[in-house]
């Protein structure tokens, strides 16, 4: 519990009552295990750096989607940004104290505005706004998708979401270090990982998915 405090604020914005249920992701894995189950050839093919784009519930576009369901705590914590999902390349061995998700530095919701809203440490939260957002989606916003190609000049002006992602990297970064710190002086039995293993900003990532909100 105390290794989760800072997650538990978190939960809170959410408007959520905090229960040892929220502190797992078993729900998610079990959704994921079926996804795969019913899809496992598409995904299987499918290149790294797929995206898609959705509306803001708290955006101009939310007309797009029903967002009927959402409060407004909900609506107005979704805003419009992107989620980014990374895999550190080369050995990340031993990190796994630090980032159980090794190697990838999971998902990082970053607002427009650049201030990032949560980092890998927080992947419950938003895997409940991807479950918000895309859940069930089968067919792409045409009118979102005219609207990205017009603003990025079809893929050829990518300065915003390049920014973006480098906003995405750098939290990561300073959230390992906080992360690594804090394990150091978590007891005597702490390990801190191999220097070459650590991140940093020298680190490469891949992109292996990302998630536009409008």
């Amino acid at each position: 519990m105390l290794r989760l405090k800072d997650e538990v604020l978190d939960l809170e914005d959410l408007g959520e009552s905090v229960t040892l249920n929220e502190f797992t992701l078993d729900d998610f894995r079990i959704e994921l295990s079926k996804y795969i189950e019913a899809n496992r050839k598409v995904l299987e093919d499918a290149p790294l750096g797929l995206y898609a784009v959705v509306p803001s519930p708290s955006g101009e576009n939310a007309r797009l989607a029903d967002y009927s369901r959402l409060d407004k705590a909900t609506k107005d914590l979704i805003s419009k940004g992107v989620i980014f999902c990374l895999r550190q390349k080369g050995d990340g061995s031993g990190c796994e104290k630090v980032n159980p998700l090794q190697p990838y530095y999971f998902l990082v919701y970053v607002r427009d505005d650049g201030v990032v809203r949560y980092t890998f440490t927080q992947p419950k939260q938003i895997l409940d706004m991807y479950r918000l957002l895309c859940a069930g989606k089968t067919v792409h916003y045409d009118a979102l998708c005219r609207l990205f190609d017009e603003q990025t000049e079809n893929g050829n002006n990518m300065k915003e979401y390049s920014s973006l992602l480098g906003k995405a990297v750098d939290a990561i970064v300073s959230t390992y270090r906080k992360r690594v710190l804090h394990h150091l002086l978590s007891g005597r039995n702490a390990i801190l990982p191999d220097q070459q293993s650590q991140v940093s900003e020298t680190t490469d990532f891949e992109l292996i998915t990302w998630l536009v909100i409008k």
